[in-house]
């Protein structure tokens, strides 16, 4: 069912000791008020017991010790973007949230249709998306109020949120394109700058995503939202409109991030990294 021997030692800080260290502990499920559910093999293994709203697990380690697990407590959280069809009544792409607790043998899911507005800016249920926050949802499970699940629903939400953003941005690009009407092909040699725009633009921009952390791309996103570089030449000068938005809007506490360090990084880029992340981190219209 689990992985004893890993709750074991993830959940080693709150293991106590216990009185009966004399005891098989094999033969104290009248003492735990429990049934046993694994036996220890050996006096290195442990002993598993089921005690009702929770489980028990025993090992003698410098004495017997004991670590108590809520079952409520053992739950897991998957998070993902839906864009292929999964015979859902629903439009793609759809975020989906599963929720799965096997101790206490209860699963819930969560769907919503994700859109892009106008803005470029992930919507579902007609609630912005927050790569912060998760959207609000409704998980019928004993423990959805639970602070802990409610921490490791707002952890997990922010580990995927990068992930279900670019798997959208390539959704909607992708349908974009679909949309629009046939072109004539390139002429060869067009293409051939084309192609070696992109790769410049590509080498730039893995540099870039190691020079500046999560929350400072974050933030110059959110100026690129509301600043718009019509041509090639305007593409100069990305760190005096930063720069505006933390004086007036005080992005840089908003995001916590150094805005002044930010400030000098950005004024060193060369054009061509500018163009990079303008064009790495401008929503999609």
């Amino acid at each position: 069912m689990y992985d004893w021997n890993a709750l074991w030692h993830l959940h080693q800080d709150y293991r106590t000791a216990y009185g009966l260290a004399d005891r098989d502990i094999n033969q104290l499920a009248d003492a735990l008020g429990g049934k046993l559910l694994k036996s220890a093999r050996d006096s290195h293994d442990l002993a598993v017991y089921d005690t009702g709203s929770s489980y028990t697990l025993l090992r003698h380690d410098d004495g017997l010790q004991l670590v108590t697990l809520e079952k409520q407590q053992l739950f897991d959280i998957a998070i993902r973007l839906v864009t292929a069809d999964e015979g859902q009544a629903l439009a793609l792409p759809y975020l989906e949230v599963l929720v799965d607790n096997l101790a206490t043998e209860e699963e819930a899911i969560w769907r919503a249709e994700v859109q892009c507005s106008e803005d470029g800016e992930l919507v579902a249920n007609g609630e912005l998306l927050s790569p912060d926050t998760p959207p609000a949802m409704q998980l019928a499970v004993s423990f959805a109020a639970n602070p802990q699940f409610a921490r490791a629903l707002h952890d997990c939400w922010q580990e995927s949120a990068e992930a279900i953003t670019l798997d959208a941005a390539a959704w909607f690009n992708a349908e974009a394109l679909e949309d629009q009407p046939a072109e004539p092909p390139l002429d060869a040699r067009i293409q051939e700058m084309c192609d070696r725009y992109a790769e410049i633009i590509r080498r730039e921009q893995a540099l870039l995503s190691r020079r500046f952390s999560d929350n400072e791309l974050r933030l110059v996103a959110d100026v690129l939202r509301s600043t718009r570089f019509e041509t090639a030449e305007s593409c100069r000068g990305l760190w005096l409109a930063v720069e505006s938005r933390v004086l007036h809007d005080e992005l840089d506490r908003q995001y916590e991030v150094d805005g002044e360090a930010l400030l000098e990084r950005l004024k060193t880029l060369g054009y061509t990294q500018e163009v990079a992340l303008i064009e790495a981190l401008s929503p999609v219209r």
